[in-house]
């Protein structure tokens, strides 16, 4: 195949960029592939959304106590919780033993559940949700890359000419760096808290909901 044949190929691909992963609004699919077509990305992988308090503490126990993970929490309430955890599980309790106690203590810290992550608090008109940047480490061949940096740059270009009107704020990679009011680091993705039209939300289902 030609090289400006494989140049078509992807330029048909990145006009009609997929939107893979979790499920979010069709208003907030829609913003996403409208900023996938800017950023010529041919794709995008939503990998969080919405979090009950039960998903968080499973994220807590693989990462932080299974996989020993340092935990960097703004919440300083978090530390002394994966602590006891971790010392549950070192003395032999059972998975659901361990679980249960993060899923009380996340209920029961300082500020409420919301306070730990965002993609646990009770918000109506806006959706929380984190597109795929890399995983692994932040840098060295153990790093995979989900979008090129030309394209991760694109990417955050067109986010930030959407804030603060559609995009409330923006966490992405520190190496991107920070220039808009609204924006925080989040390594690895795209963090996106997109306000959401009050009729997309009545329409949609309680039970789908994905903000």
């Amino acid at each position: 195949m030609s090289f400006s044949a494989l140049r078509a190929i992807a330029a048909r691909l990145a006009s009609h960029p997929r939107i893979l992963g979790k499920p979010i609004s069709q208003f907030s699919e829609h913003l996403l592939r409208d900023i996938c077509v800017e950023a010529r990305l041919p794709s995008a992988i939503v990998t969080s959304v919405k979090r009950t308090v039960e998903d968080q503490a499973g994220i807590f126990y693989r990462k932080h106590v299974v996989e020993g993970k340092k935990a960097n929490y703004a919440n300083k309430g978090v530390a002394p919780i994966i602590k006891h955890a971790r010392e549950l599980h070192a003395a032999k309790k059972t998975k659901e033993e361990v679980i249960s106690y993060l899923i009380s203590s996340i209920r029961d810290v300082h500020g409420g559940p919301g306070s730990i992550s965002r993609h646990l608090g009770e918000q109506p008109f806006l959706e929380i949700f984190d597109v795929a940047h890399y995983s692994g480490p932040t840098s060295g061949k153990e790093r995979h890359n989900y979008m090129t940096s030309e394209q991760a740059q694109a990417f955050l270009k067109a986010c930030r000419a959407r804030m603060p009107s559609t995009i409330l704020r923006l966490g992405h990679s520190a190496e991107l760096g920070m220039k808009v009011k609204g924006e925080f680091v989040d390594e690895k993705c795209f963090h996106l808290e997109v306000r959401q039209p009050v009729f997309d939300k009545i329409e949609q289902p309680s039970d789908t909901t994905t903000a």
